[in-house]
C-alpha cells in the first residue's frame, strides 16, 4: 500500500479522536496530534504528539477538530498558539465536534476569514464503532470539498453521507442521538423485564439481538447491562446530556411532538445528576431496577 502523501493533524485525541486518529495511522497517514494531557496512547499507536494547536496546524495538510465543548473549541481556535493564527491559505479543516448549529456556523466563518476551508463531519457511532470502522459520518459542505477529502474520510469509515450545506449535518446527528437515548432506555426496559421474568440477562441479550425487536443500541448496550459493565464508559451520561439538550431544543424549535423522547430524557438527566454520572448510559437500567423494586414493595 502506498503511503498517503498528506499529513493529517488531529486536535482532540480523546475518547472519540483517538480511534479516528488510529484509523488514519493504520491507513498509512502521518498523523500529528494535540491534547493537553493523556497523549501517551496516541504516541504508542504511532502518532506524533505536538505541544500546541498552532504547531499541528502549521505542519498538517488537513486539520481535524474533535473537541468536547464550545469552550474547548474557542480555546483551540483563538487561544494562545491557536489554530487561527497558524492557518495556511486554503487549508482544509474538518469539524468533527458537535455543537449548536449557530455556533458551528459562526466558527466556520472565522476559519474562512483566516483563509481556511471548512467541512462539517458529524460522527454517528460509539468509539468502539469508530475503531471498527463501522461508524457513519454525516457531512455538511460543498461536494467538491468532500471529494477532495475523500481518502481521509474513507480512512475513518466508508460510511459517509452528504447531508447538505454546512450546518445541516449536526441536525441529522441530533436526530440520530435523539433516537439513541430512546433505544437505550428501551433496551434497559426489556432487559429489566427479562430479569423479572426469571431469565438469565445474558440469555435475554443474546436471544433478542438476533430478532425483530433488536436495535443497534440493544446489541451494544444489552450485553453491558447483563455483565454490569458500566465502566469504562463508551458513552457516559455526562456526554449524552449535551445531545439531549441540543436535540430537545431542536424539537422545541420545530414544534414537533416528542412522546418517547419526553419519556426517556428525564431518566438520563436524573442519572447525570447522580453518582452514576460517569458510568455508561447503559447504567440507566439501575434506575428502572430501583423503580421496579419500589413498585414491588408498594404492592406487598
Amino acid at each position: 500500500m502506498d503511503t498517503p502523501a498528506q499529513v493529517v493533524g488531529v486536535i482532540g485525541i480523546g475518547q472519540l479522536g483517538l480511534p479516528i486518529a488510529t484509523n488514519l495511522i493504520q491507513a498509512g497517514y502521518q498523523v500529528l496530534g494535540f491534547r493537553r494531557t493523556g497523549r501517551e496512547e496516541f504516541v504508542t499507536r504511532g502518532g506524533q504528539a505536538l505541544d500546541s494547536p498552532a504547531e499541528v496546524t502549521r505542519q498538517a495538510d488537513i486539520l481535524l477538530l474533535c473537541l468536547p465543548s464550545e469552550k474547548a473549541q474557542l480555546d483551540v481556535l483563538q487561544g494562545p498558539n491557536g489554530v487561527l493564527e497558524a492557518l495556511k491559505p486554503g487549508q482544509i479543516v474538518i469539524e468533527l465536534s458537535t455543537y449548536s448549529k449557530a455556533f458551528k456556523i459562526e466558527q466556520a466563518k472565522r476559519i474562512q476569514e483566516h483563509g481556511g476551508r471548512v467541512l462539517e463531519s458529524e460522527v454517528s457511532g460509539s468509539p468502539p464503532m469508530v475503531a471498527q470502522r463501522k461508524a457513519s459520518l454525516y457531512l455538511g459542505g460543498p461536494k467538491e470539498l468532500i471529494e477532495e477529502c475523500r481518502a481521509v474520510l474513507d480512512a475513518i469509515t466508508t460510511n459517509h453521507f452528504h447531508i447538505g450545506e454546512f450546518g445541516s449535518a449536526v441536525a441529522m446527528k441530533l436526530i440520530a442521538n435523539y433516537l439513541l437515548s430512546i433505544h437505550i432506555l428501551a433496551a434497559a426496559e426489556a432487559m429489566n423485564l427479562g430479569a423479572k421474568a426469571g431469565f438469565d440477562p445474558h440469555v435475554v441479550a443474546d436471544v433478542i439481538k438476533h430478532g425483530a425487536g433488536s436495535s443497534t443500541m440493544f446489541a451494544i448496550r444489552a450485553p453491558m447491562m447483563a455483565a454490569r459493565a458500566f465502566t469504562p464508559a463508551i458513552g457516559p451520561f455526562v456526554t449524552l446530556k449535551k445531545y439531549l439538550d441540543l436535540g430537545g431544543a431542536m424539537a422545541d424549535e420545530l414544534g414537533v411532538a416528542t412522546p418517547l423522547f419526553s419519556a426517556a430524557a428525564p431518566y438520563f438527566y436524573r442519572a447525570t445528576d447522580s453518582d452514576i454520572c460517569d458510568e455508561d448510559a447503559a447504567a440507566v437500567i439501575k434506575l428502572l431496577e430501583a423503580e421496579s423494586q419500589q413498585n414491588t414493595q408498594q404492592g406487598e
